[in-house]
């Protein structure tokens, strides 16, 4: 199979994951304003866009080396990286409070 085909499924299926999981996330566990609800959720959004886009870099670079292992393990950590900077703009608006 062709690698391009194979990299698109891969982000088909990592895609939903790594955005919806921290949104939900949001949703499930926010007690903030409507406001600052919305304002959070968009700054997830763009750390989960710029997290994947990383990851795939580093995954991508990984595989052409033959290393595969660690490029799994790379995509599957980077999914942290929006959780992390929730609880720091969480700590951040609370302090603020």
């Amino acid at each position: 199979m062709n690698d391009v085909i194979v990299w698109i499924i891969v982000i088909a299926f990592y895609a939903p994951l790594h955005y919806l999981l921290p949104v939900l996330f949001l949703f499930i566990t926010g007690q903030e304003a409507e406001d600052v609800r919305r304002q959070l959720i968009r700054s997830a959004l763009v750390d989960a866009t710029l997290s994947m886009i990383g990851a795939f870099a580093v995954a991508i670079l990984l595989v052409k080396l033959g290393w595969i292992g660690p490029a799994m393990l790379v995509l599957l950590l980077s999914m942290a990286l929006p959780f992390l900077r929730i609880l720091g703009h969480r700590r951040e608006i609370s302090q603020g409070e």
